[in-house]
């Protein structure tokens, strides 16, 4: 069999979400329907026998000239499904000649990549399978947030809200960010929702005052082998004016995670290649699960 280059209106839905979900870790990113808002539907595939194995290729056009790039709010892709007579690098050399640049982020999941080509970038993730080894700093700012009337809530404000709050703040640091980008990522959310309940937000208020004090969305899928994998995908979050003072960040983290604990999951802080942010991530222990750049032409 040979990997077959698939224009988007050739692709089949059901077969496609099929391979993403029976992959070892399925990736909410690569699903049909997220890849069609998160890329306004300008994306065509690399696909191996009947989808045994599937590699999306995100496509953006500039002068004239159409690249593969990786689209914002969808950290990797690369290859997913079961098959074991191909690979990464062999989907890599199939992605066509005409697409003179390429940036894709390839995820760590599908085999074990062909490193001395790729770029390795940090990505922490933390296995929920016992109770994770929070370090000094993080119990004691934990343990601070007692002294609040706070109340952690899943799926109590709706995706578009948590959004607005993590533009509130971090917009101003990610001003390469456009209203059309936060727009595609609330539309890619509701339909992740809306089809696979792959959607959750985890928000913090003050019972007292009921101010929202922070809020975060986690993209979750589980897989349809025996051996079930849950992921958890820390994908968007940020604190408000009134929770930053409180350190709520490290509240609603741990929200999430006591709300998750169980075998075969695992929460994925999404990095960081930024130090004060990896800093942060670090203080809940989390172990470095490098995905890879793959980078080509101009």
């Amino acid at each position: 069999m040979t990997i077959r280059h698939l224009q988007h209106k050739q692709i089949d839905p059901l077969k496609w979400d099929g391979a993403i979900f029976r992959s070892r870790v399925p990736q909410a990113y690569a699903l049909f329907g997220y890849l069609n808002k998160i890329t306004d539907n300008h994306w065509s595939a690399l696909v191996y026998g009947d989808y045994e194995a599937v590699f999306p290729l995100p496509l953006k056009q500039k002068f004239g000239i159409t690249y593969v790039v990786q689209p914002i709010f969808c950290q990797q892709l690369g290859a997913f499904g079961t098959c074991t007579n191909v690979s990464t690098m062999d989907f890599v050399n199939a992605i066509p000649k005409h697409f003179v640049r390429v940036r894709m982020n390839l995820n760590p999941y599908f085999d074990k990549q062909n490193k001395p080509v790729l770029t390795v970038k940090t990505n922490l993730v933390l296995p929920l399978s016992s109770q994770p080894d929070y370090n000094k700093d993080c119990r004691k700012n934990l343990l601070g947030l007692q002294k609040y009337p706070i109340q952690f809530e899943e799926n109590k404000i709706s995706i578009q809200d948590a959004v607005g709050v993590y533009r509130q703040a971090w917009g101003n640091s990610n001003l390469q960010l456009t209203l059309n980008d936060y727009n595609r990522f609330v539309g890619a959310c509701e339909t992740l929702q809306e089809s696979h309940n792959g959607v959750l937000t985890i928000s913090a208020t003050n019972t007292e005052t009921n101010e929202l004090l922070g809020a975060a969305i986690i993209l979750r899928l589980t897989n349809l082998d025996q051996h079930q994998i849950q992921l958890l995908q820390y994908v968007c979050a940020g604190p408000t004016a009134e929770g930053k003072p409180m350190g709520i960040m490290h509240g609603i983290i741990d929200a999430a995670i006591q709300k998750h604990l169980g075998p075969n999951t695992v929460f994925d802080f999404e990095g960081s290649s930024i130090p004060s942010v990896a800093a942060f991530y670090k203080k809940f222990g989390p172990v470095d699960n490098p995905y890879y750049l793959f980078k080509r032409g101009l």
